[in-house]
């Protein structure tokens, strides 16, 4: 890892003028790059350090946000260490986690029930504050047991990224409406229910995508049933499921041993949900009962997309190429002449022409469109 080439990095993500909600998750990715780390969140505040709302990588335990918010937040994680309401006091800048890195904290109650089960040992915070020390969140960064603990190099890596975010947090405006949208790396979820709407079982994920798609994580849309929570992405998939649960051909009797479905039933049906977040995809298949006295189940199949800025960026950063020559390939890969490459970088001709040279050395390609083509498949565009 190249901390210098994966904070440039990180600051090239920051001037996209992406959506705060696509901003969030692109930044603490690529932070694993600047300080590696086992998950990372970040919490919206008011300015007056109360929390909005919440986003964090990997699936989501409802039970264990219920129990945080019902008994700990603001209250019983005093004991262990400052509420999370003091962030309204605290200045701009990283926590250490040398402060919470002794016995009291990890035999307290706060450790053992809310950091223990979700994998987190230790954290590295960083309080993020705009114009005139206006409080925008926290950012924190979680180890877990058995890995290196944070050390200050981490600690001055991380403050390094925070004014670029903090800009970014501020300049964020109105999603772009036609932004190109291309499938995200995160795995596909999957929701089983009844063709009237009941959910049976979900994959680990599902309730995490079901509440991006719902304005993100809060102690409200926490205490929402998730059937309620389907509610925007699922309706009319299981409507169209219906139909053909009741078409000719797809009756009870239609899913015993030796039936074959006509090879001219449409495809799956799908809808596709846009929010600040993305678009969501939820497409459905009607499952075969093992007893032909049941009804079938409907099988409902989420998906994430982003707008291929992103996708380009993290294609840039998988790249054996140094920060000089990711921003020239930012800028071939937009199309863009050397003559124009030099203008927008404000670099000598001389220097866009070498960093060229040295990428299609790297990458063994002999042209902007083989290039195009290398980064296309990275991004899973073909």
């Amino acid at each position: 890892m190249n901390p210098k080439r994966s904070i440039a990095a990180l600051r090239a993500l920051c001037e996209l003028k992406l959506h705060a909600e696509v901003l969030v998750p692109a930044v603490l990715e690529a932070l694993h790059q600047v300080v590696p780390s086992h998950r990372n969140l970040f919490d919206w505040t008011d300015e007056h350090g109360r929390l909005v709302r919440y986003f964090i990588e990997g699936p989501i335990d409802s039970r264990i946000a219920q129990l945080y918010f019902d008994e700990f937040h603001n209250r019983r994680e005093a004991e262990a260490m400052p509420a999370f309401d003091t962030l309204q006091r605290q200045p701009h800048g990283v926590r250490g986690a040398a402060e919470l890195a002794h016995e009291g904290f990890f035999r307290s109650a706060l450790y053992n029930e809310i950091w223990r089960p979700q994998g987190f040992h230790t954290r590295l915070e960083a309080v993020v504050r705009g114009h005139r020390g206006r409080l925008i969140g926290s950012l924190v960064l979680y180890r877990a047991p058995g890995d290196a603990r944070f050390s200050r190099d981490d600690e001055r890596h991380l403050a390094a990224m925070l004014p670029p975010f903090a800009a970014a947090m501020q300049a964020s405006g109105p999603a772009v409406a036609d932004d190109r949208h291309v499938p995200s790396p995160e795995p596909p979820e999957t929701l089983l229910l009844t063709l009237q709407g009941q959910i049976c079982h979900t994959s680990p994920g599902a309730h995490r995508l079901l509440l991006m798609a719902d304005g993100g994580a809060s102690r409200e849309t926490l205490s929402r049933p998730l059937d309620l929570m389907a509610g925007r992405l699922v309706p009319m998939v299981l409507a169209r499921l219906r139909e053909l649960a009741r078409s000719p051909g797809s009756g009870p009797h239609d899913w015993q041993p030796g039936y074959r479905a006509s090879p001219a039933l449409a495809p799956p049906p799908s809808i596709t949900h846009e929010t600040a977040a993305g678009q969501f995809v939820a497409s459905g298949c009607l499952l075969r009962p093992l007893n032909a006295a049941d009804a079938p189940l409907a099988q409902v199949t989420l998906h994430r997309l982003e707008p291929h800025r992103v996708a380009l960026e993290r294609a840039l950063r998988a790249l054996p190429i140094t920060a000089g020559q990711m921003a020239v390939c930012r800028e071939l890969c937009a199309g863009h002449t050397h003559t124009q490459i030099g203008q927008r970088l404000g670099v000598a001709p001389a220097t866009v022409v070498d960093h060229v040279r040295k990428v299609y050395q790297a990458l063994d390609v002999r042209s902007a469109l083989e290039l195009r083509a290398v980064v296309d498949r990275r991004i899973g565009i073909r």
